[in-house]
């Protein structure tokens, strides 16, 4: 023990000298505050030369905190793995220690780790800006994973140690954490809770999503809840996108009209579409009216003006973006339109115009997120050198850009004869090899020697469709030094079909992405496969398109306005943007014991 005191005083002595410039540390008190720093990390390293036991080691850990201030990680690391064997297992020491490594592995991005390090007893005596650390930084971390609800419960936690203003701020993320809860979680939730005032959120949220199309019942129901918590925040100052959606009213029309192709080169396209809705109108035995009008045999704007003229109350289509744009520039929002492609920069502005589309960029960019959360610092790229290929792999680049510094490389292949040489080379084995052919020059062919990878990529995005992606997998596999760790591998929905036919034991740990119904069994999906068992994934994912555009007609006002509001589609959870963009999360599965299983 005694060298462990010893050790501890020279790294605090070493650190005082090497801290710059002259200081002059504030003397100690009688109550010292964890969780904040004042002074630089040499005034405290000065304190704690004057102190010993654990005013020493409060010092020490103010220290750590002010050199995480100053973005000096290294700096608190070997400070806190110094200090660490020195202190009190329980109480504000412990707590500050966990809190500051949870705090340098948020920013390595581990954040499940993080989050594995502010657990602990809710009766430690904690100073109110530690405890305003541990909720801050645990709702950062919990809405980074998309815990919604512990995000919730974190900024909940956090509102006594906020200033009025701050409480404000707080209330609003508090919200929109529960409005992407879903209504089942709420309502279980609710039931279980025993502080009032948490148990008022999670009723307002639950009221908020579940009566969402029903404005009137709504209000009804938001005045019922008022009167029960008079004194509630939410009560005192209802959050904004609550009274928006109180003011709008929900689309009710009597009649659809539907612009698709059902005839010429894409009429399988529209008529798969078509299907969905229907399916949907039948399913849920719904009395209006819907009208097919065939661009393929009649222009757009005149589909659109006809179905003008005979009393549609909202129409959905075109599909085609040529027609789209046709029908857009003659489009005055008069009638609600649902158009089933992407907004473009040129696209009017309305608030009865949206935009529901399947586009593969969307895909690319939740690849992107979906490896930044889980941990990965350095993805590579290998594509399909064809125009989907480049346009998702581009995609991907530039969302990585939004989230890290560091930039992605992308290896384009032309045909399966290339993939070897791409793979090689993406990979730096092609290098490694000419190393391995000049040594043995020098020393002769005996000479025993292992290529050796990169070793600076920790995940791989494979643009390709399902034989590609069968074909590249081992080439991964071969290209992967025995000396470097396992990378990472994840896929699109273009390799869904053609590898989810059979089992595939070699494509254990790929992951791939796709609209939640095609990733799990379900009712809809099990009917739709009965119905065409011939049809292609491509097609059923236009199916789900149809079946989720006829949902959406009663909800996408409210969903507009109502920040949080998602429906769970097949296509995907759905959202509305601000500019009328319907916003489209995939589900993700990973293949384990040859089989594809969602998560």
């Amino acid at each position: 023990m005694r060298r462990r005191h010893l050790a501890l005083a020279l790294v605090v002595a070493v650190l005082a000298g090497c801290a710059s410039g002259p200081q002059t540390p504030q003397a100690p008190t009688e109550s010292l505050s964890l969780g904040q720093v004042s002074q630089s990390p040499n005034a405290y390293l000065q304190l704690a030369n004057q102190n010993s036991g654990e005013v020493q080691q409060s010092y020490l850990l103010l220290a750590a905190r002010a050199y995480l201030a100053q973005d000096q990680r290294s700096a608190a690391q070997n400070l806190l793995t110094s200090l660490a064997p020195q202190l009190p297992d329980s109480g504000p020491l412990q707590a500050e220690y966990r809190l500051l490594q949870a705090h340098i592995l948020a920013d390595q991005q581990q954040r499940s780790e993080a989050l594995a390090l502010l657990k602990w007893p809710a009766n430690w005596s904690l100073s109110s800006a530690q405890w305003r650390d541990f909720f801050t930084l645990q709702a950062e971390l919990q809405h980074a994973e998309g815990q919604h609800l512990a995000e919730a419960a974190a900024r909940y936690g956090l509102t006594p140690y906020l200033s009025a203003q701050e409480q404000d701020a707080n209330a609003d993320a508090l919200w929109l954490a529960l409005s992407r809860t879903d209504e089942a979680t709420l309502k279980a939730q609710q039931q279980q809770a025993t502080d009032p005032v948490w148990r008022g959120w999670l009723e307002l949220g639950w009221l908020a999503q579940h009566f969402a199309v029903q404005p009137s019942s709504l209000l009804g129901e938001l005045a019922r809840w008022q009167q029960a918590n008079p004194s509630h925040p939410a009560a005192q100052r209802l959050p904004m996108d609550l009274e928006r959606a109180l003011s709008v009213q929900p689309y009710r029309p009597h009649q659809v009209a539907v612009l698709l192709p059902l005839s010429g080169r894409v009429a399988s396209q529209a008529r798969a579409i078509q299907d969905g809705l229907l399916a949907n109108l039948l399913a849920n035995q719904d009395q209006r009216e819907v009208r097919f009008y065939d661009t393929g045999e009649m222009d757009a704007v005149e589909a659109y003006q006809q179905a003008r003229a005979d009393g549609a109350e909202f129409i959905i289509g075109p599909l085609l973006k040529p027609n789209l744009d046709k029908v857009l520039a003659q489009y005055d929002g008069q009638v609600p339109l649902l158009a089933l492609n992407a907004r473009d920069e040129n696209a009017p502005s309305g608030n009865d115009l949206y935009f529901f589309s399947l586009d593969p960029e969307t895909e690319a960019s939740q690849a992107a997120q979906r490896i930044w959360l889980e941990g990965h610092k350095h993805p590579l790229v290998l594509a399909s050198g064809n125009a989907i290929g480049k346009r998702m792999a581009e995609r991907f680049v530039a969302e990585w850009a939004e989230l890290s510094d560091d930039p992605v490389e992308i290896h384009y292949f032309g045909n399966q004869a290339s993939m070897r040489e791409t793979v090689q080379k993406s990979m730096h084995v092609d290098q490694s090899q000419e190393r391995i052919k000049a040594i043995k020059a020098l020393f002769g062919p005996k000479t025993q020697a292992d290529f050796r990878s990169r070793r600076d990529v920790d995940a791989l995005y494979l643009v390709a469709n399902g034989n590609e992606v069968r074909l590249l997998k081992p080439f991964v596999d071969v290209s992967l030094s025995v000396f470097a760790d396992p990378l990472a591998l994840y896929g699109s929905s273009r390799a869904h079909q053609a590898l989810d036919s059979q089992q595939s034991q070699e494509l254990d740990g790929l992951e791939l992405s796709d609209m939640p119904w095609l990733l799990a069994d379900n009712p809809e999906r099990a009917e739709a496969e009965q119905l065409w068992p011939d049809r292609q994934q491509a097609l059923m994912r236009l199916y789900a398109m149809g079946y989720d555009s006829w949902s959406l007609i009663d909800r996408l006002a409210q969903m507009r306005v109502f920040t949080g509001y998602r429906v769970k589609g097949l296509s995907g959870d759905l959202a509305v943007q601000p500019d009328g963009e319907l916003e489209r999360e995939l589900g993700w599965a990973k293949y384990r014991r040859g089989a594809l299983k969602a998560e």
